[in-house]
């Protein structure tokens, strides 16, 4: 959590700073804030998300009361009945090797499995209700069971090199019931019995008709066999107390329904809406219902056979179904919703098929969270979150108020690191991605991953986004000869090229440290490449460190321990330390060596600091932390911060603030009605609850037209095509405008700015 430390008040700098020639885009006078004091240490906590992934879990037996089935994370077999939907352990089976264990329905609660002891095999079946064991032993020579409902197929080889089948059963007197399987003339046994499933004392298997199979219905205890009319292929067998089903594209492909009591007569063809003429279908029987799917994966879907149903989907993804021999299914899938449990369907008292959750899934955490790069901008929280095998942008609105607020959640990127993103841009969030052919950066700016963003080629691989602005970004490529480049976001060009030195954009203007040793800084204007101003810091240095946030200039030459901060606007210079230090709004924050926190210096508007305390308990990270384990606001009084659990912090550290102000403009002095609209922008030191733009006649004060405006984080945009409000054309003329905008944070009177327009003839 955070924790508030104070520390000792610092004194006021004994040094001054002279200003030279400094242009400045803002039409309002910006005053520094004259106290501090803490805020709330709760803030917005957002941990960082975690992987989950499905849990395992497969079914293994049913009976009329429950399911068997195996779960991940449980240490071993799992019962959950139907009646309470209890989930218990079914301690009997411990150590049983799940391949030991038989998919099959039992009306009886059993659980089967087999094991074999020098060369005889024993069928163990586990009453999971009553707690309670029956054996049956196979007699010599018998191989390959299968069980389903209570019995026990197995082949012995015949002196012919043949197999017969047997129907065996468990007895109380320990010697089994053993039935020879009479097949249909012509049939022969199979090496290893097949069973589709079973109910009471008949089952469905399959056996050999020449070089084709089969299908019958056995009767357990006499051993007759019955054969199915089944022509052609043929998945998909169901027995239930009413119908025998099984799915084939012979003759149309369809669902035949054959009614028990009828076995003589035809089967029902019951079409099924497929998708493909050779996808695997896989149906059961839920009363008077045929429930199917198709392909791995898919719906499970309901088609009636007849009775008061009509066709829906049940489940969106099916996974596992076994067939109880009441006319039920237990099923694994997942509903519309994301849930994912298994279920039971059967059918109500008017026919309809009613679903019955038995146990809900919940996913299942593979690994914690990380987060490896962190920013934030204008109530926007952005934090890189790394797991096994990936690494994605996160990001959550914080609010623009005083304090922070958790909001919605921002959409998801793909990869990112330190110094590889950034918020602040009109164009939306800035991001660098390697181009699959060269290696090169690739600049992309856009706020919707799913939508083509902005993109721009840089000339290197391995660079940083070192600032960003509402219209620039700064690019910084990696080694000793690398260069600083400053994009235009709104043209996607390049439009500074300079050796990688300390820099800083402030809007449309980039600060840069002059290399001859006098530590003075340069104001470049962006839009016409010419130096608009200089501050002559007297350092004694050349900074390798450049903050700004419109008033306020971070200095810092790191190799001499030299650093300040410079107050354009009131020409005040306050000290500062020179390693590991962000700049927000009247205030600095600095990461110290051995400390688990940040320390946090307020800026006082005459010259003096005051302690803010710290905030503690942050994440350890190798080298700098910032953008990685902390991150300011820089036009704000927040820090966010990662703690030791990969929770996010943000919180207000500063709560006097200064006032909204006019940083920036592009505002068209002409404009003729009937061509190109008259598109003007102004650009705001920090976010606005509101705006409002007046445009009025010179002449007569009369209002032509007016635009209004919601929160906004720094950007107010007009774009007018010369019409009043009455629908006419404006006249011929000068006009003025008037723009006023409410700060978000509530700090300070709201923004006033003004300017004329001319309007032309044709």
């Amino acid at each position: 959590m955070f924790v508030l430390r104070k520390r000792a008040r610092h004194g006021r700098s004994g040094a001054a700073i002279a200003m030279g020639v400094l242009a400045l885009a803002s039409s309002a006078v910006l005053t520094a804030p004259t106290a501090a004091r803490a805020a709330d240490p709760a803030g917005v906590l957002i941990p960082a998300p975690d992987a989950y992934a499905d849990r395992a879990d497969t079914l293994l037996s049913t009976s009329n009361n429950g399911v068997l089935h195996q779960e991940e994370g449980a240490a071993g077999y799992l019962w959950t009945n139907t009646y309470n939907r209890r989930t218990v352990p079914v301690t009997a089976l411990d150590g049983v090797p799940r391949e030991a264990v038989f998919t099959q329905h039992d009306e009886y609660d059993r659980a089967a499995y087999a094991t074999t002891v020098d060369g005889t095999t024993t069928i163990t079946l586990v009453n999971v209700e009553q707690n309670t064991t029956t054996r049956l032993t196979l007699p010599q020579g018998y191989t390959h069971p299968q069980v389903s409902v209570g019995f026990v197929l197995a082949t012995r080889e015949t002196a012919d090199g043949g197999h017969e089948l047997r129907a065996l059963r468990p007895s109380g007197s320990g010697t089994p019931y053993d039935v020879a399987v009479r097949l249909p003339s012509g049939a022969t046994a199979e090496a290893e019995p097949v069973v589709y499933g079973g109910e009471s004392t008949s089952l469905v298997i399959r056996y050999r008709l020449g070089s084709s199979y089969g299908y019958g219905t056995l009767n357990g205890i006499s051993g007759a066999v019955a054969a199915l009319p089944v022509t052609g292929d043929a998945t998909g067998f169901r027995i239930t107390r009413e119908v025998i089903t099984w799915f084939t594209r012979q003759g149309g492909q369809g669902v035949r329904v054959l009614a028990r009591a009828t076995p003589n007569a035809a089967p029902k063809v019951l079409p099924l809406s497929l998708k493909s003429a050779d996808s695997e279908v896989t149906p059961y029987v839920v009363g008077r219902n045929v429930l199917w799917t198709e392909g791995r994966g898919g719906a499970l879907n309901l088609t009636p056979i007849d009775g008061a149903e009509t066709p829906r989907v049940l489940l969106t993804e099916f996974e596992q179904g076994l067939e109880r021999s009441d006319s039920m299914l237990t099923a694994l899938g997942r509903t519309s919703d994301g849930t994912r449990a298994i279920h039971l369907f059967t059918v109500d008292g008017s026919g309809l098929v009613f679903d019955l959750p038995l146990r809900e899934l919940k996913p299942v955490k593979k690994a914690d969270g990380s987060v490896r790069a962190l920013g934030l901008d204008r109530g926007t929280v952005r934090f890189a979150d790394a797991l096994p095998g990936s690494v994605r942008l996160h990001g959550k609105d914080v609010g623009t108020g005083l304090d922070p607020v958790a909001g919605a959640d921002l959409p998801v990127f793909d990869a990112a690191a330190p110094g590889r993103f950034a918020d602040g841009a009109d164009q939306g969030l800035a991001r660098l991605v390697a181009d699959p052919d060269s290696g090169n950066d690739v600049l992309l700016t856009g706020d919707d991953p799913a939508a083509p963003a902005h993109r721009l080629p840089l000339p290197a691989a391995g660079g940083r986004i070192v600032d960003a602005s509402p219209s620039h970004v700064l690019y910084r490529t990696p080694g000793a000869d690398g260069r600083n480049y400053v994009v235009d976001t709104a043209r996607d060009t390049i439009v500074q090229d300079q050796p990688a030195s300390a820099a800083s954009l402030d809007h449309s203007t980039l600060w840069t440290a002059q290399p001859d040793g006098s530590g003075t800084l340069i104001a470049t204007d962006l839009r016409t490449g010419r130096q608009s101003g200089a501050v002559a810091l007297r350092a004694g240095c050349v900074p390798d460190d450049l903050q700004t946030n419109g008033r306020l200039i971070y200095w810092s030459c790191t190799g001499q321990d030299r650093a300040g901060v410079y107050d354009a606007t009131a020409d005040v210079a306050y000290p500062a330390p020179a390693h590991d230090v962000l700049l927000g709004d009247g205030f600095l924050a600095q990461r110290v060596t051995g400390d688990d926190g940040v320390r946090l210096t307020g800026l006082n508007e005459d010259g003096t600091t005051a302690d803010l305390g710290s905030v503690s308990g942050v994440k350890d990270s190798a080298g700098d932390g910032r953008g990685v384990t902390w991150a300011v606001d820089r036009h704000a009084g927040k820090i966010a911060f990662v703690d030791r659990d990969d929770t996010v912090h943000v919180t207000a550290v500063r709560r006097t603030l200064s006032p909204l102000a006019l940083a920036d403009s592009s505002v068209p002095g002409a404009f003729r009605p009937g061509g190109a609209a008259w598109d003007a922008r102004w650009w705001l030191s920090k976010p606005a609850a509101s705006w409002k733009l007046t445009l009025r006649s010179r002449d007569t004060g009369a209002v032509v037209r007016t635009w209004t405006g919601s929160a906004t984080r720094g950007t107010v945009p007009v774009s007018w095509d010369g019409t009043a409000t009455d629908g006419t054309t404006a006249s011929v003329g000068g006009y003025t405008w008037a723009l006023t905008a409410a700060p978000a944070d509530g700090q300070g009177p709201s923004l006033r700015a003004s300017g004329t327009l001319d309007v032309t003839g044709s």
